[in-house]
């Protein structure tokens, strides 16, 4: 449904009423701004927003000042109110609502980031063991990992070309190599994949990336140690483990604090 129009002011016909007349539309037509105005819409609750709109009336004191305009007025709101209950019943029995759901929004892109992350590193055809295995993904409850069986895996490969070769061991050594783990499930083996370490790798490497082109190799090596243990770690341990000069490593140190 469209919108209710923004209140008209003209300035021409404000002239010619008294000045007390003249400060109610300022007041009035006060403009939101964008910020104010998705407040206000955010706080509604979803039978307000799409069930029935407010209206206001205009205050007794207002109506004494320009009769003729008040009547008018008055009887367009009311014309207006009953078209609007008239749709309020047609929505409210024929139309369906819908809203986006957002958890499962995310869990698609991690799917894709991950399977396209993935894809310059696989073998020569294994691509389209490595697309079934998502596209048979069994439940999207878990938006940190995905899970499919290996019937669901061999039934979306049976459906690609060119894979009418591929053997169940096959599979499941790419699998393997791509970092799956095998865990059991209703439909039998399944095979499991962790978004959420493969999101964080990818987030490391770009980090890492950042540390070496700023401050340098020293501080690449330092920065992927402290990385790789997860854990504080003692400034001998770091001159032991990276073969550095003791001063280059406090610097570092210094510099990556």
């Amino acid at each position: 449904r469209c919108p209710k129009a923004e209140p008209h002011f003209n300035p021409q016909e404000d002239e010619q009423s008294t000045a007390a007349r003249r400060r109610v539309p300022k007041t009035a037509e006060e403009v939101l701004s964008l910020e104010q105005k998705v407040v206000n819409t955010a706080t509604l609750s979803d039978p307000e927003r799409f069930s029935e709109i407010p209206y206001s009336m205009e205050d007794a004191s207002k109506t004494n000042d320009c009769p003729h305009n008040a009547v008018a007025g008055a009887k367009r709101k009311h014309g207006a109110f009953e078209v609007d209950e008239e749709l309020n019943s047609t929505i409210a029995e024929n139309e369906v609502l819908w809203r986006v759901n957002f958890e499962k929004f995310i869990f698609c892109l991690k799917k894709k980031f991950c399977a396209d992350r993935k894809k310059p590193k696989l073998k020569v055809g294994t691509h389209p063991i490595w697309e079934s295995f998502f596209e048979a993904n069994l439940t999207d409850k878990d938006t940190n990992s995905v899970t499919s069986s290996t019937n669901g895996i061999l039934e979306k490969l049976g459906q690609k070309e060119g894979t009418a070769a591929m053997t169940v061991d096959h599979m499941k050594k790419v699998l393997e190599d791509l970092q799956c783990s095998t865990t059991s499930s209703e439909d039998g083996e399944a095979f499991t994949f962790d978004l959420r370490k493969m999101v964080e790798a990818c987030r490391n490497e770009e980090i890492e990336s950042l540390v070496k082109k700023k401050y340098g190799q020293e501080a690449f090596t330092i920065f992927r140690l402290l990385v790789t243990q997860g854990c504080a770690v003692e400034t001998d341990q770091i001159i032991d483990t990276t073969i550095l000069d003791k001063q280059i490593v406090h610097s570092t140190l210094y510099k990556l604090w």
